[in-house]
This record gives structure tokens, C-alpha cells and sequence, in this order.
């Protein structure tokens, strides 16, 4: 355990005040995240789904086999680190059972991955059916995603659990509970759909009650909105969306960033 809260530390200290490729699912594979990754400190790949029974008939499902799905990892990540052996590569993974995703995540860290992120932010209906992904923040399932949390904190490879603003009016009762939780970090995506624009005072208030290490996306477009999510207290800050048209978005935004502030 001590060996991961000392990886843990030096990730945070190497990826603290950067941005990152935000997960699109069907978008966000190897190759588009080799593309996009010039002034990341981290790329996520997936959406992924973790769903053995389903492969080939839902797209993004991954391989059922330990073999077939470390492989399908390595060929991924080896797109990446041949264009940027630096950056950190994250796995965001989807899961309706908690022991296929904690097998698909060892799949990942013998595949060279560096990092998973448990997604309870996606709206995929099959899954929301079932109580899952963001529907896990509801009451009746929170006992579930603690239990899912604990697990995924016990492994090998650091782990983020990204939520979404708005699903719920009032986050602590979840944050008080895993903020003690051998976690990376937490991810929120903080996009205020009336206004078009990242919630800046959501992360203010959030960093004023807790100290864990936290990343937010979503409707973050200028470098501006990034060094003033940075002042609210944010640790990284991600983009997906403007990254599809312009695959040098994020290194733009890296650019700017370091002619204005000390990052």
C-alpha cells in the first residue's frame, strides 16, 4: 500500500496545473489520442465497456479474454507512446459488473497503462437501466459504488472516479464518504448547459471543504477559463469536444498558458 500512496504522490506532483484529453466514447481511441496528446500531461482513451457477454454485439465493448484484451491495450497504448512516451495514459471504463471491470482493469496495467478512471458520469442507457454509471450516485445505489470504489482503490493502478455536475444538487455525502479512499483523484465534469460554460464557483466550493487532487472538463475553450478553473483550485483540466476539429487544441491552449502563468 505504501509503495502505491508514493506513486500516487509523484503522478499528482507530475500532473498537477496541466491539461488532459477528456474520454469521448466511440472517439477517444489510440490513434485520435496519439494525435491530440502535444501539450497533455494525460490522454484518456474509451469510453470502454466492460461487458464480456456483449462483445462484438455492442460497439465499444472490450475483448472477453485476458489475452485478446491485454493485447487490444498494447496495440492502443503503443500508438500513443510512440508519439508521446511522456504522457500518462488513462483507461475510462464503463462496467455493469464490478468484477469485469476490475478484470479489465488488470488487463490494462499489464498492458502498460498507467492509469483507470471509473466513469459514473456516462450516460449510456443500457447501463443507467441497471443503476449504473451516473445513476450509482443516487441513494438507493450508493452502497454499491462505496463498495466499487473500495475495490478499484485496492489495486495496482491508480484510479480516478469521474462524476457529473447537476445529477445530484448536493455531492458531499458521496465526496465525505471515499475522500479517505486510496484514490488518484476526482474527476467532475462541471459544463453549466444554460450558459455554455465551465462552473467555476462548483470547484471553488469543492476545493474550500476537500483536499483530494481534483481534474474538471466540460465547456472549457479558452486558456482564460483554464487559469481561472486553475485559481478556483482545480489540478488538471480537461478537453474532448473542441479537440475533434482541431487536433492541436489542447497544445494551443498549453502555448498560451505558458506565456500567461507559472504552470
Amino acid at each position: 500500500m505504501e509503495i502505491l500512496e508514493n506513486k500516487l504522490t509523484q503522478i499528482r506532483q507530475n500532473l498537477r496545473k496541466r491539461l488532459f484529453l477528456s474520454s469521448m466514447m466511440e472517439i477517444t481511441d489510440g490513434f485520435f489520442c496519439a494525435e491530440r496528446a502535444k501539450g497533455c500531461g494525460m490522454v484518456q482513451m474509451g469510453a470502454y465497456l466492460a461487458e464480456p457477454p456483449a462483445y462484438r454485439a455492442r460497439k465499444s465493448v472490450l475483448p472477453p479474454g485476458e489475452k485478446e484484451c491485454i493485447d487490444f491495450f498494447s496495440k492502443e497504448c503503443r500508438k500513443i507512446r510512440n508519439n508521446s512516451p511522456k504522457v500518462y495514459i488513462c483507461l475510462n471504463l464503463a462496467t455493469p459488473e464490478l468484477q469485469w471491470g476490475l478484470e479489465a482493469t488488470e488487463c490494462f496495467y499489464k498492458a502498460g497503462g498507467d492509469i483507470v478512471e471509473l466513469n459514473i458520469h456516462g450516460g449510456y442507457e443500457p447501463y443507467l437501466r441497471l443503476g449504473k454509471i451516473r445513476a450509482m450516485v443516487l441513494s438507493e445505489n450508493r452502497e454499491e459504488l462505496f463498495r466499487w470504489l473500495q475495490a478499484f482503490s485496492e489495486l495496482s493502478i491508480p484510479t480516478i472516479v469521474k462524476f457529473r455536475e447537476g445529477v445530484i444538487p448536493d455531492y458531499a455525502p458521496i465526496l465525505d464518504k471515499i475522500v479517505n479512499l486510496n484514490l488518484l483523484g476526482v474527476h467532475f465534469n462541471i459544463r453549466e448547459e444554460k450558459n455554455k460554460k465551465p462552473d467555476f464557483d462548483f470547484v471553488r466550493n469543492i476545493k474550500r471543504r476537500y483536499s483530494f487532487f481534483l481534474l474538471v472538463s466540460g465547456y472549457v475553450r479558452t486558456s482564460d477559463a483554464v487559469k481561472r478553473l486553475f485559481e478556483a483550485g482545480a489540478d488538471m483540466v480537461g478537453f474532448a469536444q473542441p479537440t475533434i476539429k482541431d487536433p492541436e487544441f489542447i497544445n494551443k491552449i498549453e502555448q498560451k498558458l505558458a506565456k500567461k502563468i507559472d504552470i
